[in-house]
């Protein structure tokens, strides 16, 4: 057993290293050119995410209004096709009393008609500037909006076509069917409308951004029930260029 003297003296001995072992942590806070650094870079890398999914969804927006124009315009042409060429002109008996009914194309951009499938309405397709109007008897409304053009062309014969010769007046009050039938629609897209119209009187600007941007969708119209098949209209008419 230890004596008071050692045992003092082992204690002493043990216990000193042991105090020594535990130093005491400097604690130093970040500097202020630290803090700005750091949130710096977290700043710019808040950014360009931010700017990333910008980028993803204005993509995703343009991308769907031209799906939208792409659909719109099929179906517009679509919707017109099929009413022209149910197109019929002559004696409508059906009517008391009977009368004519005309293949009108007033202008390039304005035709009135009689549907088959509609025997005493009236039909009519034409541009008021802005959007295409289809009016069905006395009622009427918008076909399809941000048109920039529309166009109709009509050929009276296969001869005419052959030599590129359409004249849009040429049915004006007619009794007979043209030959064929083109339909040209210009569109832009709901956004692309807005812009265009903020470059309203810039000139070369608005036709540049048009150019860019715009569609052009064009269909031709047979018609099955014209009128005027019939022999005389081709006696001087070359079958072997046919």
């Amino acid at each position: 057993m230890l004596s008071d003297t050692h045992s003092k003296y082992y204690v002493g001995v043990s216990c000193r290293p042991y105090k020594q072992a535990l130093p005491i942590l400097s604690r130093r806070g970040f500097t202020l050119i630290e803090v700005l650094v750091a949130m710096t870079i977290l700043m710019l890398l808040v950014l360009m995410t931010t700017n990333m999914f910008s980028g993803a969804s204005t993509a995703a927006n343009i991308g769907n209004e031209r799906a939208e124009v792409n659909t719109a315009g099929r179906a517009a042409l679509g919707f017109m096709s099929m009413k022209l060429s149910q197109a019929i002109t002559g004696l409508i008996e059906p009517a008391v009393p009977p009368f004519y009914w005309n293949f009108d194309l007033k202008n390039s951009n304005d035709v009135s008609f009689c549907s088959v499938s509609d025997i005493l309405q009236s039909n009519r397709f034409y541009f008021d500037g802005f959007n295409i109007v289809y009016c069905y008897g006395a009622n009427s409304g918008v076909l399809i909006d941000n048109v920039i053009d529309f166009k109709l062309y009509a050929y009276d014969k296969y001869i005419n076509l052959r030599d590129a010769e359409g004249d849009p007046f040429n049915c004006h009050l007619t009794n007979n069917l043209p030959y064929c039938f083109d339909i040209s629609i210009r569109l832009l897209s709901s956004g692309d409308k807005k812009k265009a119209d903020q470059l309203s009187g810039s000139g070369s600007s608005l036709d540049n951004f048009i150019a860019r941007n715009s569609r052009w969708f064009t269909t031709r119209v047979y018609f099955q029930t014209r009128q005027g098949y019939i022999r005389h209209e081709y006696e001087d008419f070359d079958y072997s260029d046919y």
